[in-house]
């Protein structure tokens, strides 16, 4: 066969994701928390940035839920745009949901990948000057960013930017972490996530294999088996009697160790050496990040009772703003002198740009989370009123379709937020849960809902006589719920509570003592 040169004519349909796309994708994630943090380090990067402290008396920037024109992209934007110096503000919603980045950017085709990365700023470089005319300024802000341990979705990321260069596959990378629980394992399915982005489960899947790598180890793991699957690989002791096991975890949970044995053609004795391995590993890996950050964390959204329905607000007093200091920036570009003054006038330019479309991404990132937040409480006001029994159930795509939104932009924004309401603060994804069938037919009832009915069933057991599993699905269905009992018994678990027996045989121990 004969090898010669040829052009051929291909079509096909890539990503591209600009730096600046990247980072307002990413501010869409942060907290108030996060942003005032971020904001600090711009300030060291870029001379044409202020950050102006929280400010508590702000009231100007609230969404009554009882207003029908919450979702309108135009009151949305006037309630969030700021008079940016008379420069145009354009909505990113377009460009965040599309892919594609802002045609009046002035920086967008400029290498900013060290100017606004993912991780803020290297504070190793001199900036002297610059941190010195600030100082006075950051007493207010300096307790709001005080240092804390790194989310697991923080220190996730962190390896991601490091780990994965091609756009398409950091992309997909993203939205698996989206998708981590708090104990490190991945809580939607590998179809969900190519829907999600539209590529091939094999896409996600070459993504996935790589994610497994990172550490913690046992991160993004689908079920118990390929967690402990994956420490003992990254570990370096996996052998074929290790994965027999791990492969028949159901077997050794029945204790048939005999069993397990013949199938590993050992002695039993060599199948107890492995599972005392087994069990110095961690079945969830990411148990030490999520929750530590939640108690430290302030509420991110505020919701309180007006005169004409429910209130949402951002939490302002921990959200600083951004200043563009646009007549120092025209006087750099206009008082240089010499050969350096085109030097001048060009980092000038490209700086305020880049300070602009940064403002521009806060705004939007306020507005998006005001119209999810306001959306979430639309839906669930009776919460508010009659606690948990009264949750609906609600799942991302029902407030996607409200807000006319992606999806993947609600479970990015809900993904952290945490939300003050008068029956407590809450993260704002605890807001949704699946439906649960009732016997009337009707829309179903929320599963956080059903849980809150388990919980308060055998808070009101007799004691020493604990209600069955059955008999808890018994009572729940007279309150029109159709729920079986290995559902109670997962709820149940979910809720910490012990079994019939267990409770029984501690009720006896209570009453002997």
């Amino acid at each position: 066969m004969q090898l010669m040169p040829s052009v051929n004519l291909k079509q096909k349909q890539s990503l591209v994701m600009t730096p600046q796309l990247q980072q307002a994708i990413k501010l869409l994630q942060m907290t108030n928390m996060d942003i005032a943090a971020f904001l600090e380090e711009q300030v060291l990067d870029n001379p044409f940035v202020e950050v102006s402290s929280p400010d508590k008396s702000n009231e100007g920037e609230k969404t009554n839920t009882s207003d029908a024109d919450l979702h309108s992209s135009e009151t949305a934007h006037d309630a969030f745009s700021d008079a940016d110096n008379g420069h145009d503000t354009t909505d990113l919603s377009s460009s965040i949901e599309n892919g594609t980045a802002l045609a009046d950017d002035p920086t967008a085709h400029s290498d900013l990948e060290n100017r606004f990365s993912s991780e803020g700023l290297d504070l190793g470089r001199s900036a002297t000057g610059a941190k010195a005319a600030i100082d006075s300024d950051w007493d207010d802000l300096a307790g709001l960013v005080a240092d804390r341990p790194a989310s697991l979705r923080e220190f996730i990321l962190r390896q991601v930017d490091l780990t994965i260069t091609d756009t398409k596959q950091r992309f997909i990378a993203y939205e698996l972490t989206d998708a981590l629980e708090p104990s490190g394992w991945l809580g939607r399915s590998v179809d969900d996530v190519a829907d999600m982005c539209t590529c091939t489960i094999d896409d996600v899947e070459d993504v996935l294999a790589v994610l497994q790598t990172l550490e913690p180890e046992g991160v993004f793991a689908r079920d118990l088996a390929e967690c402990l699957y994956i420490q003992a690989r990254e570990q370096g002791v996996l052998c074929e009697t290790m994965a027999l096991i791990l492969d028949n975890l159901d077997v050794l949970g029945r204790g048939d160790m005999q069993w397990l044995a013949r199938k590993a053609k050992c002695d039993v004795s060599d199948i107890g050496d492995i599972l005392g391995r087994i069990r110095e590993f961690n079945p969830k890996p990411g148990e030490g990040f999520e929750s530590n950050q939640f108690i430290a964390s302030a509420p991110d959204v505020v919701v309180t009772r007006g005169k004409m329905g429910w209130v949402v607000d951002l939490n302002r007093s921990t959200l600083p703003s951004l200043v563009i200091d646009e007549d120092y920036g025209n006087k750099v570009a206009s008082t240089s002198r010499g050969v350096k003054k085109d030097e001048a006038k060009n980092f000038a330019g490209e700086a305020l740009g880049s300070a602009r479309w940064l403002k521009r991404a806060l705004e939007q990132r306020n507005s998006t989370t005001l119209k999810i937040s306001g959306e979430v409480i639309r839906h669930q006001s009776e919460f508010l009123v009659h606690g948990l029994a009264a949750l609906k159930p609600l799942a991302l795509k029902d407030v996607a379709e409200a807000v006319g939104m992606h999806e993947s932009t609600v479970s990015r924004v809900t993904s952290g937020l945490t939300i003050s309401t008068p029956k407590g603060c809450f993260a704002l994804k605890s807001f949704f849960s699946v439906s649960i069938a009732t016997t009337d037919s009707g829309d179903g009832t929320a599963a956080a809902a059903v849980r809150n009915m388990i919980k308060e069933i055998v808070g009101g057991e007799t004691s020493g006589k604990p209600l069955s599993d059955d008999a808890i699905a018994a009572l729940v269905a007279k309150k029109g719920v159709k729920l079986a009992r290995r559902t109670v018994a997962k709820y149940r678990d979910m809720l910490r509570i012990p079994s019939s027996s267990e409770r029984r045989r501690q009720a006896r121990l209570n009453m002997a003592s």
